[in-house]
């Protein structure tokens, strides 16, 4: 899909596109892949970052240089993938290598003495990920699919397939299902099909919908 940018100026939802982008009060899109199905919620901002299928959030959220797969869904409140400040040099403050003329009215930027390099690798969010409200993912980090981030959890390291993160920092407490049942999901990987491809499988039992769907794809 296209780069796109999208911004919703109203105080009420919003559908752009295409493709199918729906916007909550005064959310925005910035410079980012987008595949469709999308709901962003109110007061929220995806900027330069890769959105799956069927995947969104709700309110007060922020996802930056991320890339998220299917499915996936965001509480409200919810970071990911924020700028890190450096330690290590003379200030904290961004003025010493971001161009601050908007925000403070003047800027040291421009004499070409101090420039900073982002090197870290962008986020990377699995198809299937359930991230609860308040909750905060560094930049990045990778979560793999099917795991679930507790409510106000924070997230600084690598997350397998599956897992249950909870706290500050972020744990891992338990798998949602056993091992084998996990390695036959991440065969699967149901996810890649379309909604109205899903159509009549047993979601509530695990072990018959591992089975219709092996049954309906397989052919």
């Amino acid at each position: 899909m296209p780069i796109v940018s999208y911004e919703n100026t109203t105080p009420a939802p919003n559908i752009f596109g295409p493709p199918y982008i729906h916007l909550g009060r005064f959310a925005r899109v910035v410079a980012s892949d987008m595949a469709g199905n999308n709901s962003i919620g109110d007061f929220s901002c995806i900027s330069r970052s890769q959105f799956g299928r069927y995947s969104g959030f709700n309110a007060y959220s922020f996802v930056s240089d991320c890339v998220v797969g299917r499915y996936c869904t965001f509480g409200s409140r919810v970071s990911v993938g924020a700028f890190g400040h450096p330690t290590d040099w003379l200030a904290v403050n961004e003025f010493q290598y971001r161009d601050t003329s908007r925000m403070y009215g003047e800027t040291l930027i421009g004499d070409g003495l101090n420039t900073l390099v982002d090197g870290s690798r962008p986020t990377k969010i699995g198809s299937d990920v359930w991230i609860g409200d308040n909750a905060t993912v560094s930049r990045g980090v990778v979560i793999g699919a099917g795991s679930i981030i507790g409510i106000s959890a924070v997230v600084l390291k690598d997350v397998e397939p599956y897992s249950i993160v909870v706290g500050n920092p972020g744990r891992v407490v338990r798998k949602r299902f056993a091992d084998d049942m996990i390695a036959k999901l991440l065969a699967l990987k149901w996810w890649d099909h379309d909604m109205q491809d899903l159509r009549g499988i047993t979601f509530s039992d695990i072990g018959k919908a591992i089975a219709e769907l092996n049954a309906r794809f397989s052919q």
